[in-house]
Order: C-alpha cells, then structure tokens, then sequence
C-alpha cells in the first residue's frame, strides 16, 4: 500500500476537522440551523475553502451521518454473528440497535432526520436502481429510453449510507431465514416483510414523542423495560412454537 504523501494527509485532516466542527454544530443547533458560514467560522476557515471540501451543506450532513451509520452497522455485526440461531441473531440486531440509540443518540438524531423526508430520498434511490440495471444489457434500453436517465448525481457519502441501510435490512432477512431453517421461527413467516415491520419498529422507538415517555413512565415502564417488553412480544409473535 502506497504511502501518502504529507500533502494528501494534510487535506484528509482538514477535511476530518471540517466534518468535526459541522458535527459539533449540527448535533447542538440542529441541520437547519447551521448555515456554511457557521461551519467555517467553527472550522476557522473561509467559506470558500469549505467549498473546496464539500459541494454544500447537505454533503456535509450525508458525511456526518455515514459516520454514525458505520458504526452502528458494526455493532449490530458483531452482535449478530456472535448469536447461535435465527431468532437469537434477530434479537441479538434488535438489541444492538437499541444499544446504539442509548450510546449515540446525537447519530440516532440525526440518521432520523436524514430519513424524515427533509432529502430527496427518491433520487437516492432511483439513482441506485438506474445504476443497477444499466449493468444488465436487456433493461439498458429501459434505462435508456426513460427519465433514469436525467437523474441528477447522488453524494458518494448518500451512496454509502444507502448501501449500508441495504446491508442491515440483509443482515435481518437473512437471520429471520436462518431461523426459518434452524426451526427457531415459524416457517409461514416472509423474511422481507417482516424485516421491514422490524425496521419500522426500531424507527418509532427511538423517537418515542415525550408525552407518551411520560404516561410510560407514571406506569412505572422507564425506557429499557419498554425496549425489552416490546422485544419480549415480537420474540413471541415469529417464534416456532
């Protein structure tokens, strides 16, 4: 592997202070109320070297959120792997999601806004299935000769993100399937859809809105006991009986 030269880890390091101080901004003042012009000032750079780094401040953002999304997608690996059947390693995703909320929840914050509409996921998406079968010559007239092809380009941070969301969604459909085999959950279960509900789940409970924390709460339920109830009832519904 080559080694880098001092310039490349110089412009690597101002790119990672850059990503450092907009994350610092984000996290305490929320995406829309942070302009470029605070990041630079943060950052104390001009704006137009900022610009050198990243197209805009939604790129920007996309980084941020790449780095929370690798690291949880790490976690819920670990914990996966390390689960002995199918609906061990569905709980072991489930629990390690959960663990990441509680130790990130800046990331948790953030990944949720990223998805809430505010971008255009659409794009995201249709960018990645043009992509997709434009590697087949049979669908390339398809592509071709439709709007895929006026599809404006997607960030490469936005890319990643989207590629590893696919790999959670995998990385549970394929547990719930081992399941399926190993005779843990019930054979009339659809790994897709139910990773989808699972997913939606997971979603909601990290945006739990305050008022219903507070009925929780005067039932004495604190957040951990919801988690594991709530865990405890899907446990119940996929499980091979």
């Amino acid at each position: 592997m080559p080694i880098k030269s001092r310039k490349e880890r110089e412009k690597e390091q101002r790119r990672k202070d850059i990503i450092d101080a907009a994350e610092s901004l984000f996290f305490k003042n929320g995406y829309d109320n942070v302009s470029m012009n605070d990041i630079a000032k943060e950052v104390e750079l001009s704006k137009a070297t900022l610009y050198l780094y990243f197209e805009n401040k939604e790129e920007l953002f996309f980084a941020i959120v790449l780095r929370g999304t690798r690291i949880l997608n790490a976690m819920i690996r670990e914990a996966v792997a390390a689960a002995e059947n199918g609906i061990n390693k569905v709980a072991a995703f489930r629990v390690a999601y959960h663990k990441f909320t509680k130790d990130y929840p800046d990331y948790i914050h953030i990944y949720n806004y990223f998805q809430s509409g505010r971008f255009d996921m659409e794009n995201i998406v249709n960018r990645e299935y043009a992509e997709e079968i434009s590697k087949d010559a049979r669908l390339y007239s398809i592509m071709h000769n439709s709007d895929f092809q006026f599809l404006p380009p997607v960030s490469e941070y936005a890319r990643e993100i989207m590629s590893l969301r696919k790999e959670r969604f995998d990385v549970m459909r394929d547990s719930l399937k081992i399941g399926i085999i190993d005779g843990t959950v019930r054979p009339d279960v659809d790994p897709v859809e139910v990773s989808i509900l699972l997913s939606a789940i997971s979603k909601s409970m990290s945006e739990v809105p305050p008022d219903h924390i507070r009925i929780l709460e005067s039932r004495g339920i604190n957040s951990e006991k919801y988690f594991m109830d709530v865990e405890n009832l899907l446990r119940h519904m996929i499980r091979n009986k």
